[in-house]
């Protein structure tokens, strides 16, 4: 960043930041001049200096001030600083196209379905009328196209209808919820998109539920007895849950039932469950697997638009995560866990104990630093190391986040118990307070006007991360004993931060392997793992490429054929680093390839002696890296998934034959390009 397109207040500060940067690093001023903006309170006292040479600054002041006092309600004044950065922004973006999405306008009955012959009512099947150009994207900008036309459906007729006039009209089918899926997993210029939700709910920002009015058959939650000639094991229950159903309404109908809950999940309500099973999504624990691996029936609709159901456990190990190639899914039966209780003592460790390096791991210079000024001795470590693994065995819950040059960690690992009598009346959690739901929802909203502003913008990248990791850190809860536990039931646990639908940004993630030494799990590669990205963190500091938080969480193995956890029978390192929008695409993609490097280059192997591949999360940002000097995808191909996709590619088109239908008309009606290319071509 050049300090010429800089509001003039914050030139001469950035220009002795970057010229302390150049000197030599045995400079004592510039260890100094460093170390006062690395320093919160030094970097505090730099913001504040520069609001009052420019006062459109204040409103970051203001909302840094307002972490200071977590006991306060700041709500109105953090409310006020936002709208002064609203008015801000909007009078110097000011006749300028901004090139934004158009707002939605309506939804109106789709005709073309009733004049051509397909029997639907005015609701079950409505088309989005847009305000100029009908354009796709997803949710972190990264995937655009122009589909034909955008349908919102209600009923499982209007499912099938759609598909035999898709059908008819030579017209491929793709299905987006909250569109949360950074790679290409959606559709072409031309397909018909459909969605189960209202699409105001769905892409606008801030989220707002659907409408008390909203009704749909494609949303709801039932518990079955049976599937087909299989019942549940003990303290197990199987739950019929339609695919247009969110992790909100799951959560809030385990809360009220207080019987059944997911034994995992991911940490969003704002996605559906018909999304986060297609793409192989997980939660976090030793214990657990993906969410495909709990499917006991998928029902969907075929390529000739006839309702199918699949329950067979061979089939399902294909069908589960299948990315919606088979057809539209409307429902998944899934096997839920007995109601527990989560008792949740995070803690904000020091970067240096929270997970120690491996021994002899070359540590960033600002991490020495550190362990110098907390005269943190080799003992220490030693203990933090046996405390690191004596947590990652007893814990139900494993989840570690960093955010950018902090010198703590949050750490979120927790117990799970049964339920007993005593434990009908916990409270939600997060709870209404000042640190629930309510503030939340403001904290992710304002993240997200802030980052978008011309402002921020205009603040160098390294002031960016650090605002965001301050502000972070300050909020998030730390418990000091075990005696004083936040004591909840484990579907509330699992959905701990709300609000993140508000706060748009980029993701990329990949499921690493841990080894086997002597039949035992290797800690070591977990330490490397996560040493590696904050030591790639810290090559980058001028740039600061990474901007949101570095998170871990660790995570058992699947038996769904392709899922990237697949044959990790010690275990999985789900490791990620996120970014705002703010941050210039190219040194985001620079910066994951070299994190992509380091964590695709361990020797890693299972108890017989066999490699294991890192592979990303199917949903995540990967797109255009290279592994071990090939594109991705020939890695995917070759290496990392190998025989999966031919096994996966015979399991489809058994399950098509069965059932009367051929690959290519499935492939014709649902097919993905970048899926045709790694499974089917």
């Amino acid at each position: 960043m050049k300090s010429k397109y800089l509001p003039p207040c914050m030139r001469s500060l950035w220009n002795s930041y970057q010229n302390s940067r150049r000197r030599p690093s045995n400079s004592a001023s510039s260890s100094r001049n460093l170390d006062e903006i690395h320093d919160n309170q030094g970097f505090r006292k730099a913001l504040v200096v520069l609001a009052t040479e420019d006062p459109r600054l204040q409103p970051f002041v203001d909302l840094l001030n307002a972490n200071d006092d977590p006991d306060v309600d700041h709500t109105e004044d953090i409310k006020r600083a936002l709208d002064e950065l609203r008015r801000t922004n909007e009078r110097e973006l000011a006749g300028k196209d901004t090139k934004q999405n158009t707002p939605i306008l309506s939804a109106s009955p789709f005709s073309e379905l009733r004049n051509a012959g397909f029997h639907v009512s005015d609701d079950e099947v409505q088309s989005v009328d847009f305000v100029g150009d009908p354009e796709f994207h997803n949710w972190g900008f990264t995937v655009k196209f122009k589909p034909s036309w955008t349908l919102v459906v209600r009923s499982i007729n209007g499912v099938c209808q759609v598909v035999k006039w898709a059908s008819q009209t030579g017209r491929k089918v793709r299905v987006a919820g909250f569109r949360h899926t950074w790679t290409e997993l959606y559709g072409n210029n031309g397909d018909i998109m459909i969605m189960f939700l209202p699409i105001e709910t769905l892409v606008k920002l801030p989220y707002e539920l659907p409408p008390k009015s909203w009704s749909t058959e494609l949303s709801g939650i039932e518990v079955v007895p049976a599937v087909v000639d299989r019942v549940a094991p003990p303290g197990h229950a199987f739950v019929k849950i339609m695919a247009g159903t969110s992790n909100d309404q799951l959560r809030q109908w385990s809360f009220d039932n207080k019987a059944w809950c997911m034994p995992f999940n991911v940490i969003m309500v704002e996605v559906t469950l018909g999304g986060t099973n297609a793409v192989i999504c997980h939660g976090s624990g030793f214990s657990t697997s993906t969410l495909s691996d709990l499917v006991a029936e998928i029902c969907y609709v075929d390529a000739r638009g006839t309702l199918q159901s699949i329950t067979d456990p061979d089939e399902l190990r294909a069908a589960s995560g299948s990315f919606g190639l088979l057809g539209v899914v409307t429902s998944v039966t899934l096997q839920l866990d007995a109601m527990g209780v989560a008792e949740l003592v995070p803690t904000k460790l020091s970067l240096p104990l929270a997970i120690p390096p491996p021994k002899g791991y070359p540590i960033p210079e600002e991490i020495q630093k550190m362990i110098k000024k907390e005269k943190i001795t080799d003992s220490q470590l030693e203990q933090a190391r046996l405390n690191f693994i004596q947590r990652c065995e007893e814990d139900y819950y494993l989840e570690w986040f960093w955010f950018p040059y902090e010198d703590t960690v949050w750490v979120n690992t927790w117990k799970r118990r049964d339920l007993t009598a005593n434990d009908m009346d916990l409270k939600p959690y997060p709870d209404t307070g000042l640190d629930g739901v309510t503030s939340q929802n403001l904290q992710e909203d304002a993240a997200e006007i802030i980052t978008t502003t011309f402002l921020w913008k205009a603040l160098p990248a390294y002031w960016q991360a650090r605002l965001l990791a301050i502000a972070t850190m300050a909020i998030l809860p730390s418990v000091k004993s075990d005696k004083d536990a936040i004591v909840t039931y484990v579907s509330e646990a699992l959905h701990f931060r709300r609000g993140i639908q508000n706060f748009r940004c980029w993701d990329s993630e990949w499921e690493v392997p841990i080894g086997s030494i002597n039949g035992q799990r290797d800690y070591e590669t977990i330490q490397r793992a996560w040493w590696d990205g904050l030591s790639s963190v810290y090559s980058r500091s001028k740039e600061a490429p990474m901007r949101l938080t570095f998170e871990m969480r660790l995570m058992g193995c699947s038996n769904v054929l392709l899922a990237p956890q697949r044959g990790n029978t010690q275990g999985t390192i789900s490791i990620e680093m996120l970014t705002t929008l703010a941050t210039p695409q190219d040194e985001w993609a620079s910066f994951i390839q070299l994190v992509a490097d380091k964590w695709t280059n361990y020797n890693v192997k299972d108890d017989s002696g066999k490699l294991l591949y890192p592979r990303p999360h199917w949903a995540k940002q990967w797109s255009g890296l290279r592994v071990h000097g090939k594109p991705i995808e020939q890695y995917l191909k070759e290496d990392a998934y190998g025989s999966a996709f031919a096994e996966f590619k015979a399991s489809f088109q058994n399950i098509l034959t069965k059932r009367g239908l051929t690959v290519d008309e499935t492939r014709a009606r649902f097919g993905n390009t970048l899926l045709d290319g790694l499974i089917f071509d």
